[in-house]
């Protein structure tokens, strides 16, 4: 695995010397945004340092835009919540003509645990100002009955729960760690509205990206079962399989873009994959 070094005041610092560390604000229309990414934010809780931890935890900044005008920012976090217990969390800001529109805040979050090298979610919830029922859904996995059901706005639902199945906002973490495993080929079964819908992903190249935060190598993903829509995924094996970019080029024309701004590994993250560099060293 490709070094980074990473300083303890400002977040991951590039080989070029750059530091991933501006403050960033930042999203439009609700259900545009959240279909770009199926991401997280901060959350409350202790470090997710153990060395059987899946992954390290940490804080993340993204800056979004729509057609290249600045709309908002995404915030998001892995937290150890205890045991084996952890929190995985997004939200969403609007700043800009975006918030003038009426667009709302909107926030994600992913309780799981992480059994027999699978992520198995226990609580899903998202909240949106001004959003649909869609928006504001609360999924309940009972592993017990095998059984998911929805208790938040709308319809209420219930679903026989697949063995594999994870909430759309935990998928791009199980991305990461198929990624990191050599996976090329990644598929899951998300509940979404009454029904169980596979997301398909493949990898279809590399690229060098040259981002605000750095130069990267990635990994290039793709989401292979669109028929309208486009969505891809840019991952830098360097930063732990991080992903550094989104891009959602919708039928209309309209193109949602997440670029990283800043990323901060939290304390112990070294111990799983992480390295600090010579220059940190005391």
């Amino acid at each position: 695995m490709l070094k980074t070094r990473k300083t303890l005041d400002t977040g991951l610092r590039r080989d070029d010397d750059k530091c991933i560390n501006r403050s960033f604000p930042g999203k439009p229309w609700y259900a545009l945004f959240t279909s770009c990414v199926f991401l997280l934010l901060t959350g409350s809780g202790t470090v997710l340092a153990g060395e059987n931890a899946p992954y390290p935890a940490f804080v993340a900044s993204y800056d979004a835009n729509a057609n290249g005008l600045g709309i908002g920012t995404v915030q998001v976090s892995l937290t150890h919540e205890g045991g084996n217990e952890y929190l995985y969390r997004q939200e969403s800001v609007f700043t800009g003509i975006a918030a003038l529109l009426g667009n709302g805040n909107s926030t994600q979050s992913s309780r799981w645990r992480y059994r027999d090298n699978r992520i198995q979610v226990t609580d899903y919830r998202s909240r949106s100002r001004g959003g649909d029922d869609d928006d504001n859904e609360h999924l309940i996995f009972d592993w017990k009955t095998r059984r998911v059901r929805n208790t938040g706005a709308g319809e209420h639902w219930e679903i026989p729960l697949p063995e594999d199945a994870i909430d759309r906002l935990i998928m791009q973490l199980a991305m990461l760690l198929d990624l990191r495993n050599g996976k090329t080929e990644l598929s899951y079964r998300v509940p979404r509205q009454g029904r169980i819908k596979t997301y398909a992903f493949g990898l279809v190249g590399e690229e060098t990206l040259d981002l605000e935060s750095g130069s990267y190598r990635t990994l290039k993903i793709q989401r292979k079962n669109e028929n309208k829509d486009k969505s891809l995924f840019w991952i830098a094996p360097e930063l732990n399989y991080f992903p550094v970019r989104f891009l959602k080029h919708k039928k209309s024309g309209v193109k949602i873009e997440l670029v990283l701004r800043k990323l901060e590994f939290l304390p112990g993250s070294h111990n799983q994959g992480i390295d600090p560099g010579p220059e940190n060293e005391e």
